[in-house]
């Protein structure tokens, strides 16, 4: 009876008992030429990686004869023919991966040649050691035979998947902020921890920005475990079975295996049954489990009504921390394979502060100078090179040396770079240029050298006459009587800031005119008439005569400065002035009309 239903078997496509297959459809065959005719050939897997997904094609040849099969298992004989084959399964795939065949019977007087994928995401890491079961039939009896077929699955790697960091490069200090790449959106299962290298830790997803306030390189460890994919039966290995045997004594009973979950509904059903089920025997299951639930898994011997009703061959209760564990229930055994992946991920990555250099201290030997000075110098507490001057937040192009030479007035700064690239910059020291007074040009008025513009003295001023470049004891007016011939010079100092300007030119003296005669200075004669004096608000210039031609009417302090110019009109004999502005003191009036100068004291009371 067996036998002619492991022919029924053949004929009606047997392959579809086998759970192992599920998902991985669409293998090609691409098999090494010069391959025997009679060979077992199964290539070597390619390895894979956990958290990876694996797809890969594997070509096979199946055996006409024993003989090969004798050569991976001696408890076969060898050189019997084989008149067809059946891959039987293919037990302890990494979990996670499926496998299924382009066929699994095969005569092997037509065809020998076939193919099957593994396909999924290995979910664990190791080096799997898979059983590949064969049924060949050899005349009218069946042999099952076993090879061994290796996967290697290397653990994830990662250089820094979990985190990623800004601003890991710092000078004296750096502020990190860190962006956790594994998110949990919000799910249970995520636990993450981070080391910030510097003797501070923090768990949670998300820390803070955090501030490494020494140089140094700080190393920093993460650390996230995902256990969100729950538990998974993977498969259920049975070992023995209790009071069922084949009815009709040919062979080993014929097995299936279901699962009721906690609540008593039927999750999983393995069949159709396994054909003559040599043990042990894998069954796969890929079954997610609840973990708080108990399961309840029983084995069933299926007598296709022949013999009555199908016998049980044992029931055994578990639960999703039975991973491993062998079940017993007389002589009924199972090993359960649960897989419950945590995913852990570590990553490490560093962060370097550099020192950064003391900042530099700018000194001077003075702060303020006359304009065109050469006289102030700046100098850096940085000595030598690696110096950047700056003037009003601009760096000044080539000034990199620790001494400067400033020439505009502004706010100077020394920037210093270490051999890091880290840099400081020192307080501003403000600089001074005062300007020069503007030069007091004179001209030639019949050997009389005099002052052209008063107004363009300073505010508070000091003059000096000089002859081939020595000072004239007592020239400092607006006015000298030159005597000689010389290159006269007229020097003007700002008193408010030490500044001078000087004018000098040529003088030939003119034998026709002798300035000698009279006063050295017009504002000393008192010629003019002036009415009243003293005066308060008005005073008015009386004249002997009309002026011949338009006029100037100036008004001095005693110090000299220039305070009041008006017109005097041609042909006028009296000109009124306003002095309702001047404070109560002494004044000196001058009349310029053309060749003629008049000059008069006024007294101004308040």
């Amino acid at each position: 009876m067996r036998q002619l239903l492991l022919s029924l078997c053949f004929v009606s496509a047997c392959w579809l008992s086998l759970p192992a297959q599920s998902g991985c459809p669409g293998c090609v065959l691409n098999l090494p030429a010069g391959l025997p005719d009679d060979t077992l050939y199964l290539p070597a897997l390619p390895d894979g990686e956990k958290g990876v997904p694996y797809d890969q094609d594997i070509s096979f040849r199946v055996p006409k004869t024993t003989t090969p099969v004798h050569a991976i298992d001696t408890t076969t004989p060898a050189g019997l023919p084989i008149s067809k084959i059946e891959i039987v399964g293919i037990d302890d795939l990494p979990p996670g991966l499926s496998w299924e065949a382009n066929q699994l019977v095969f005569e092997t007087a037509t065809q020998t040649d076939g193919c099957f994928k593994i396909c999924g995401t290995p979910t664990t890491s190791d080096s799997f050691v898979m059983t590949v079961n064969l049924k060949a039939t050899v005349f009218i009896f069946s042999q099952e035979a076993s090879f061994p077929m290796r996967l290697y699955i290397a653990p994830k790697s990662s250089t820094n998947d979990g985190f990623s960091m800004t601003n890991v490069i710092g000078c004296g200090s750096t502020t990190v902020t860190f962006t956790n790449n594994i998110p949990s959106g919000g799910n249970t299962g995520f636990n993450y921890t981070w080391d910030f290298g510097d003797g501070t830790t923090y768990n949670g997803e998300n820390p803070s920005a955090h501030t490494y306030a020494q140089p140094g390189l700080y190393e920093v460890d993460y650390h996230a475990t995902i256990d969100t994919a729950g538990y998974r039966l993977v498969s259920a290995k049975v070992l023995g079975v209790s009071g069922c045997t084949d009815q009709a004594g040919l062979g080993q009973p014929d097995l299936y295996l279901f699962i009721l979950n906690p609540a008593g509904s039927e999750v999983f059903n393995s069949s159709p049954y396994i054909n003559n089920t040599n043990l042990p025997h894998t069954f796969m299951a890929n079954l997610n489990l609840d973990p708080a639930g108990s399961y309840r898994l029983e084995v069933w011997d299926e007598d296709s009504g022949l013999e009555g009703s199908d016998d049980p061959c044992g029931t055994i209760y578990f639960n999703a921390q039975n991973d491993g564990d062998t079940l017993v229930s007389g002589s009924f055994r199972v090993v359960l394979q649960i897989e419950h992946p945590v995913e852990e991920v570590f990553t490490k990555d560093t962060v370097l502060v550099y020192p950064e250099p003391m900042t530099p201290v700018v000194t001077a030997n003075v702060l303020s100078a006359c304009a065109g000075s050469d006289t102030i110098v700046l100098e850096s507490s940085f000595g030598g090179a690696g110096n950047q001057w700056w003037l009003n937040g601009e760096t000044i192009d080539g000034a990199e040396d620790f001494l400067f030479m400033p020439e505009a007035s502004g706010f100077y700064q020394v920037q210093v770079d270490n051999l890091y690239g880290c840099s400081a910059i020192s307080d501003s020291v403000y600089v001074g240029f005062y300007p020069l007074p503007a030069p007091p040009v004179y001209g030639n008025d019949r050997n009389n050298l005099e002052l052209a513009d008063t107004l363009a003295l300073p505010a508070s001023y000091s003059l000096q006459w000089y002859l081939s470049a020595a000072p004239i004891a007592g020239a400092t007016g607006f006015a000298h009587c030159a005597t000689v011939n010389g290159e006269y010079s007229l020097v003007v100092t700002d008193l408010n800031t030490g500044c001078t300007s000087a004018y000098t030119i040529v003088v030939t003296i003119n034998p026709d005119f002798n300035c000698t005669i009279g006063t050295d200075d017009p504002l000393v004669a008192e010629t003019l008439n002036l009415f009243p004096n003293p005066a308060w608000n008005t005073v008015t210039v009386q004249l002997a005569e009309p002026l011949p031609e338009n006029g100037r009417l100036l008004v001095w302090d005693v110090a000299g400065r220039l305070l009041q110019q008006l017109p005097a009109p041609a042909g006028a004999d009296q000109i009124p002035a306003d002095i309702s502005a001047l404070q109560a003191g002494m004044y000196f009036l001058e009349l310029q009309a053309g060749a003629q100068r008049l000059s008069g004291q006024l007294v101004v009371l308040r």
